[in-house]
């Protein structure tokens, strides 16, 4: 009796398990025709396109968190209007309210400023901010209600006494912005009459008798003015819109145009504590097992319905935690604390899938688990031609499917879950390391102005910095510059005048294009007064003569640079053999490699050509 009921336990399973995977196919393909309707026909017959298809209810939480969570698959620009947009009678105007109000009361403003909450309201949520007046009313709106709720009482973040007073200082601090960065402002110059950029008293002026208990502190107002002109609030590129597709970072990291991508990408990323918040302000109802236990479904068998319960509750709420690791995945190298959040999350969601044999949502945790152990490699410096397609044949992979293959075989979980508690343990001590990098990565950069660039690529390191003179080859004139060293440029800066807290970029020159010069003969003119601390950069950009304040200096910076060379020159051969292999497999796959490369070809040897 007991094998009967194991037996039938199984099949039971099983046939779940196939319903699900069944349905979980066509609600991909769902997906992927409701954002082809939204990049043709817009954003609106999307969702209608879904609703219609019962893969979500017309409900403004499920609309809001359905937009929150594919933001990235979205124009930006189309999403802002979206947000932005009313109703035609008093009830689609209360929809319209409760999405635009579900979409942002998910982000927490705790503990920043409103210069702080609203900057990070309009790079890092998903939309462009809409050029209608209306529309941009509508979403300060709810920021300003949302911001209040979250900081109200806090007296030195929030010193207000009314909600108002937020919304109003936030349309003064995008005026601001928009005056100090946007505006073409331009002297008396050349008969050119343009107006000058709004000052500091100018702005204090504007904003007396905002609070209803009077002026606002001088001192708050100034430090956001002080703020918004040393860093301009940069809103996510509409014409990044198109190119939002989320990428393979362990492969498309070889390009200058994959930068600038992986840069808009990130503004629009949503935050970790966003989607769970948004579980968290709803209530649910709850029944218990016993309940559940008594249906057709269980038929009095409690282990069943615990087994069917945990697995339908894991199968509602996975692509949340998915979607949060890929997130922190997708800027790794800004967030350390939250990689690791991201691979606590990660052991156990794979650990689930293991124990309630849910085979498609494993195979989606383990390609996280290899995209985890791809970056850490590849942050180390150890360049393969490995990717998420090749990764598949190692033997960590291939272990750790068999031994969860079959769940009926504990000692095979057990040994599983073993498998993936040390790969984890092995990712986050690796991790441990990355942390003091990109912290140091953080502090160079926030010397630099609009220096944030340098952190778009999650594979860049710091290696120095120092001042030095840049002497011109053509002119011969000399100037001291601080040169920044990374691990695939080389970067040289100076500040314009004595004021001034951060350093502004002259030149960037990628290394895989650079050569150095640091011997010279005894008749050469240019080094006569400094031969031993002097060296030549040679590049298509620019080259020039560097000299250095001690000889000991300018070995060391040598030395630096030219490993720096070397491995950003492998780095980029290994890329480009990765490349061609994943074209060549592809080829293959699809019967077209013999149409293209002769028979006596073989892929090794036309990648060792290459």
């Amino acid at each position: 009796a007991r094998q009967k009921t194991k037996e039938s336990r199984k099949t039971r399973t099983n046939a779940e398990s196939n319903n699900a995977e069944d349905l979980h196919a066509n609600a991909e393909q769902i997906l992927q025709v409701a954002f082809g309707i939204a990049k043709n026909k817009g954003l609106k017959k999307c969702l209608e396109h879904l609703i219609a298809c019962k893969f979500m209810t017309p409900s403004p939480r499920d609309v809001s968190s359905f937009l929150r969570i594919h933001q990235n698959r979205f124009d930006s620009v189309m999403l802002g209007d979206y947000l932005g947009e009313g109703g035609k009678d008093d009830a689609e105007t209360e929809y319209r309210n409760l999405i635009r109000f579900n979409y942002v009361r998910a982000i927490s403003f705790v503990g920043m400023n409103v210069e702080q909450g609203l900057r990070y309201f309009l790079t890092n949520c998903g939309f462009r901010l809409p050029g209608e007046a209306q529309k941009i009313d509508r979403i300060m709106t709810t920021f300003s209600q949302c911001y209040w709720e979250d900081n109200a009482g806090d007296l030195h973040r929030c010193p207000f006494n009314d909600q108002d007073t937020v919304f109003l200082l936030s349309f003064a601090i995008i005026m601001l912005n928009t005056d100090l960065h946007k505006a073409g402002n331009v002297s008396m110059k050349n008969n050119r009459s343009t107006r000058k950029k709004m000052t500091k008293q100018d702005f204090l002026k504007n904003l007396q008798g905002v609070d209803s208990s009077g002026d606002l502190g001088q001192d708050y107002l100034s430090n956001i003015y002080d703020s918004i002109e040393a860093k301009p609030i940069d809103f996510i590129n509409a014409e990044a819109g198109d190119s939002r597709q989320r990428e393979d970072l362990s492969i498309n990291t070889g390009s200058d145009g994959v930068y600038s991508s992986v840069c808009a990408m990130l503004k629009n990323v949503k935050s970790t504590e966003e989607l769970l918040r948004g579980m968290s302000i709803h209530h649910w109802p709850f029944y218990s097992v016993e309940d559940f236990s008594k249906s057709a479904v269980c038929r009095n068998d409690t282990q069943f319905a615990l087994d069917n319960l945990s697995r339908r509750a894991f199968r509602a709420t996975w692509h949340h935690f998915h979607g949060v690791i890929n997130s922190t995945l997708d800027r790794a190298h800004l967030d350390a604390h939250g990689m690791e959040l991201a691979l606590d999350v990660l052991k156990y969601s794979l650990a689930t899938t293991i124990c309630l044999n849910m085979s498609m949502e494993k195979s989606a945790f383990v390609m996280q688990l290899a995209r985890f152990k791809l970056f850490t490699e590849r942050r180390d410096g150890n360049i393969t031609e490995r990717n998420l397609t090749t990764v598949k044949l190692e033997d960590w992979y291939t272990q750790l499917e068999m031994d969860s293959s079959d769940p009926m075989n504990q000692q095979g979980l057990l040994s599983a879950l073993d498998h993936i508690h040390f790969i984890i343990e092995d990712l986050r001590a690796s991790l441990e390391v990355d942390t003091g990098m990109m912290k140091k990565m953080n502090q160079v950069t926030r010397r630099i102005h609009n220096g944030g660039f340098l952190l778009a690529d999650p594979y860049r390191s710091f290696v120095r910095e120092g001042d030095m003179v840049k002497r011109s080859n053509r002119s011969g004139r000399s100037t001291t510059y601080r040169f920044f060293l990374f691990s695939d440029y080389l970067v040289y800066a100076r500040k314009t005048s004595p004021t001034d807290t951060l350093y502004k970029i002259h030149e960037e020159l990628p290394l895989h294009r650079m050569k150095l010069v640091d011997y010279f003969p005894a008749s050469a003119k240019k080094v006569r007064k400094n031969p031993n601390q002097s060296f030549e950069i040679h590049h298509p950009i620019k080259s020039f003569m560097v000299v250095a304040n001690s000889a000991n200096e300018r070995k060391s910076w040598v030395s630096d640079i030219r490993q720096s060379i070397d491995r950003e020159r492998e780095r980029k051969i290994h890329l480009e053999k990765a490349r061609l292999s994943a074209s060549m497999h592809a080829l293959i796959n699809e019967g077209r490699f013999a149409e293209i490369v002769p028979p006596s070809a073989s892929m090794e040897g036309l990648l060792e050509e290459d």
